[in-house]
């Protein structure tokens, strides 16, 4: 008796198939004889529905440019120069990237612009352009008065001729009244904007650029004369203020001025940063008071304004080759 004949295994797996069995097979079986043309299968007894195309996700389908809000896409800003100031929060604030390309122009006044490795100081007429992921700070003077444009650099890629793909340092000179008069309408053109008239506005103030006199390069260091009055102004009000361990950002804003401008006048001067000469007064003060006073070192740190003995002993030996005792000792 074989396997299929078995009579308690009825079904699948072990049931034979009707060929193999020898029997006719029938309407109702799956397999039919034959599969005549316009065939329907028994269960669709319902109307065809026609098939559609299925949609891709909406993530997947390319986004409309058309209709988009111009503030998103592209757009321009436009602010007083007095009302602009720049940087990590800090006095003088420190640089700091932005993500838009930033024209600055002084009409009047001056403005303290600082890069990492260069400090400048814009005077009236003077016109910088920084393109965008530049660190940088500015900070207007008081009573200071210009323009300042911000970029986005969406809208700058499309400029015919391209804006600077570089810092650009110029002189407005005789074409301050055509490039006043193309800033103007693009402070008009902002409150209502339109695609097609910023990116002619941005193209005429590619070409006014374009004509402006050359300023000095950026990575040229300005070689102003010092600022002696402030140099002698800064000297003794440090002198003043030895022991009272005060910085030399407190003190540049003591004198009304920034660490840049007081390191520049320095450096002009003496060669040296404002940090570099309050330390040479805190060392020419140690060696007068270890020669001519008995005081215990660790008064004296603190007189001169140290944080510890340890440090003044670090800076002292550091300085002059020896430590503050053998220099007493010798001294006499």
């Amino acid at each position: 008796m074989s396997a299929f004949g078995h009579s308690q295994w009825n079904g699948f797996p072990f049931s034979a198939s009707p060929i193999r069995a020898g029997r006719p097979r029938q309407d109702t079986d799956v397999n039919a004889a034959s599969i005549p043309d316009g065939f329907i299968p028994p269960s669709a007894d319902r109307a065809l529905v026609p098939v559609l195309p299925v949609s891709p996700p909406a993530a997947m389908r390319p986004v409309p440019r058309e209709g988009r809000p111009i503030g998103r896409m592209q757009g321009i800003r436009l602010l007083p120069l007095e009302a602009f100031v720049w940087g990590k929060r800090a006095m003088p604030p420190q640089p700091r990237t932005r993500p838009d390309h930033a024209l600055i122009w002084v009409i009047e006044g001056r403005v303290q612009l600082d890069f990492p490795r260069a400090h400048f100081v814009l005077h009236a007429g003077d016109v910088r352009y920084i393109p965008a992921g530049t660190a940088f700070a500015a900070m207007p003077a008081a009573g200071s008065h210009g323009h300042v444009a911000l970029i986005s650099p969406s809208l700058a890629a499309g400029a015919k001729p391209p804006l600077p793909d570089r810092g650009m340092a110029a002189y407005a000179g005789s074409h301050a009244t055509q490039l006043e008069a193309t800033l103007h309408e693009l402070a008009v053109e902002t409150a209502n904007p339109d695609t097609g008239i910023l990116s002619c506005l941005i193209n005429l103030l590619s070409l006014r650029l374009g004509q402006l006199q050359p300023g000095r390069a950026p990575d040229v260091k300005e070689t102003a004369p010092p600022d002696l009055p402030l140099i002698e102004r800064f000297l003794t009000l440090a002198e003043q203020r030895l022991g009272s361990a005060r910085s030399v950002a407190e003190l540049a804003a003591e004198l009304h001025s920034t660490t840049a401008l007081l390191d520049q006048a320095c450096l002009a001067a003496r060669g040296k940063r404002a940090i570099e000469m309050v330390h040479d007064l805190q060392l020419e003060r140690a060696a007068d008071l270890l020669r001519n006073t008995e005081l215990p070192l660790p008064r004296l740190a603190a007189e001169l304004g140290y944080s510890s003995q340890a440090h003044f002993i670090r800076a002292f030996v550091a300085a002059t080759g020896r430590s503050p005792d053998a220099f007493r000792a010798q001294s006499r």
